[in-house]
């Protein structure tokens, strides 16, 4: 085998080693609900589901505005 093929050889079996190794990590992940997105007023929603909201990390409230900057104006579109 020709060496210029060697790279491409060894990228296609890091692929099909990363790819088995999502394989056996889904099928292993112990969820029996994988839950399912429906339409809701405003946009989808997944229902169902192994994830907990409460699981989740919460967001830091938004910083105070300082009174000597001015707030930033919105984009004019030009």
């Amino acid at each position: 085998m020709p060496r210029r093929w060697m790279p491409v050889v060894v990228t296609a079996g890091v692929a099909v080693l990363l790819a088995g190794a999502a394989v056996i990590t889904a099928n292993e992940a112990g969820c029996a609900d994988p839950g399912s997105y429906v339409r809701v007023p405003g946009g989808v929603q997944l229902v169902g589901g192994c994830l907990n909201s409460a699981d989740l990390p919460v967001a830091p409230p938004p910083a105070p505005h300082h009174p000597s900057f001015p707030p930033p104006k919105p984009p004019t579109g030009d």
